[in-house]
């Protein structure tokens, strides 16, 4: 049974029909959590609110218990003491949002995510948001779609490859389910969670997209997410001009915000002093206090967000809301609580793009929701660095096909200002930030990281220095090494001779002439030097086994020549052969059929 079970498991892992109905079942499953996620956050919501969307009740008492208006500033405090004690607990030091976590973990461990993490994040996210926290939905649905490819990935023995490839498939499908956008999910697995794009990669995340949004269809509305009242459309070629100043506005918006999250977390560390658990129940008595000032900012924000696109607010009040939204958003992320920065990212682009509609509204032909649209994608390209992302999730949330074109100008005009101004994204800087890297050079070198302690032998013999020409070349043979150190009385390292070096100086000198007599070798590594040092030791010296040195002195192993030999080419041959996973299925028959034929 055990066996059958194995070789199920090796066929969904290693061929391409496997991997289809895998990346389906993925996605079915993590659209089914989706949606599970959106009525966890809209009942605690309506628990604590009265209301599952209180910004449309702004400042009104409570829906059902008929509690004051007040009432909101216990909110979040009552939803950080739910919650905040179990990410200490179980997630110590996980604060922020999540998917610079499942990026670090999809391309430096492997594809491994504890589903542990996953739930905690999923419990405390629901009720951040539902209790009014200022954040998006986007970053705790990206780790459990990835947690929950990555346990099924594990429990089918899926190799590291393929795990990895796993989890980028659930996090499409988290983004796919949440916001009716499979496209933009799939392209977000590929630029933000795996950093590359793959044509067959491609394929299977978009199965899961799909199947993920077909399954939230079912218990969810099949709507755009910003259901925008009016069709839009660019009227004149000269607001094209417009469109790159609302992008260029709207950049400095979203660029803005992403800074302002790390000064903000800053700004908490240096005067926070109390225990760690109590941090977001502490900062909740000021988020309540702001959110009974500014009650449109409860929450997500997603209701609010349409009524500025849909011109409701004066211009003095969307800059209001978007500093407000840009503040509170980093303030809530920043003191613990759980959730994404997608959703105030773009609800701060909409608001900046608004701005600029307003005021050019007398030279354009075109509405002014069209510069907040634009503004939305131009945000979230120069916080992410995702264009092709922030391209279709715009197009996608909104169903304006007709801005495709003015979109990916500002997405342009948003990425190239961001590389020059930023070195990081708003999701790497938080990895950045603890000197974590999702990129190393060295990594993907033959060798990476080893060092010299990694890769030498035990020194088989070492020669003394008081012996005679003869007595050394006796020991080398019965080594069977081609070179080895010397050490005095002592055992300090002297320097090395190679066999050939001894065979010339005895028919010089004769087989009694003192080893000392011999000019020796002095090259020699360090136990903690990197392949590349000895590499150019090796090859500027005449050893075969350069020495590896401690700092006593004393010889501590080799480095084999042969060995570095060996391990690079069977890293490429590994290499080579893992190029040849995921055979499509015609082949396997075919190969199958001829095994059978033979």
């Amino acid at each position: 049974m055990g066996n059958k079970q194995s070789g199920f498991a090796s066929s969904l892992g290693s061929s391409r029909a496997g991997l289809t109905a895998l990346s389906i079942a993925i996605g079915a499953l993590v659209g089914l959590v989706s949606v599970g996620f959106y009525y966890l956050i809209e009942s605690w919501s309506y628990l604590v609110t009265g209301y599952t969307d209180y910004p449309a009740h702004a400042g009104a008492p409570h829906g059902f218990l008929g509690l004051a208006p007040a009432f909101i500033i216990a909110v979040p405090v009552i939803s950080a003491l739910l919650y905040a004690p179990v990410v200490e607990y179980f997630t110590p030091g996980s604060r922020g949002h999540a998917v610079p976590e499942v990026m670090f973990a999809v391309r430096r461990k492997g594809g491994r995510i504890p589903g542990r993490n996953a739930l905690v994040k999923l419990f405390a996210a629901s009720l951040t948001l539902g209790g009014g926290g200022n954040a998006g939905r986007e970053g705790p649905i990206v780790m459990i779609g990835a947690a929950i490819s990555s346990w099924v990935g594990t429990r089918l023995g899926l190799s590291k490859q393929r795990l990895m490839f796993l989890c980028a498939c659930g996090a499409a499908a988290g983004i796919a389910a949440t916001f009716n956008a499979p496209l933009a999910g799939a392209c977000f697995a590929l630029e933000v969670i795996l950093g590359t794009l793959s044509a067959e990669d491609f394929v299977f995340i978009v199965f899961a997209s799909v199947s993920a949004s077909l399954v939230s269809q079912q218990f969810l509305p099949d709507r755009a997410s910003v259901p925008l009242s009016q069709s839009l459309d660019l009227f004149s070629q000269s607001d094209y001009l417009l469109v790159a100043v609302a992008a260029l506005v709207a950049t400095l918006a979203g660029i803005g915000f992403s800074k302002l999250i790390y000064l903000v977390w800053d700004g908490i560390d240096l005067v926070y002093r109390w225990k760690a658990w109590f941090r977001p129940v502490a900062g909740s008595v000021l988020l309540g206090i702001f959110l009974y000032c500014c009650p449109l900012l409860y929450g997500t924000g997603e209701s609010v967000q349409l009524r500025v696109l849909s011109g409701d607010f004066p211009l003095g009040m969307v800059v209001a809301l978007l500093l407000g939204r840009a503040l509170s958003a980093a303030f809530t992320i920043s003191m613990g609580g759980a959730g994404g920065v997608f959703g105030p990212t773009l609800f701060v682009g909409a608001c900046a793009g608004m701005a600029v509609g307003e005021l050019v509204q007398p030279w354009s032909a075109s509405s002014t929701a069209i510069y907040g649209v634009i503004g939305m994608g131009a945000a979230f390209a120069a916080a992410s660095r995702a264009p092709l992302t922030a391209v279709f999730i715009i197009i996608e949330m909104t169903r304006q096909y007709s801005l495709i074109l003015p979109m990916m100008l500002a997405v342009a005009i948003a990425t190239g200002i961001s590389l020059f101004m930023t070195r990081s994204t708003i999701y790497t800087q938080k990895l950045h930030r603890r000197g974590d890297r999702l990129s190393d050079p060295v990594s993907s070198t033959l060798l990476g990281h080893s060092t010299a302690a990694d890769l030498m032998h035990q020194p088989p013999q070492v020669l003394g220095a008081d012996i005679t020409l003869g007595e050394a070349e006796k020991t080398l043979e019965t080594s069977g090494e081609t070179s080895l150190s010397v050490v005095d009385s002592a055992g300090t390292f002297q320097g090395s001779v190679s066999a050939l070096l001894l065979r010339e100086e005895i028919e010089k000198r004769g087989e009694d002439a003192p080893l000392t007599d011999v000019s020796l070798s002095s090259a020699y590594c360090s136990p903690n030097d990197r392949p590349s040092q000895l590499l150019k030791e090796l090859a500027e010296s005449s050893l075969s086994n350069l020495p590896v040195v401690g700092r006593s002195q004393k010889v501590l192993g080799y480095v084999r020549g042969r060995d570095l030999i060996v391990k690079l080419y069977r890293q490429q041959t590994q290499a080579l052969s893992q190029r040849d996973l995921g055979d499509s299925l015609g082949k396997r028959i075919r190969k199958h059929w001829k095994h059978r034929h033979r």
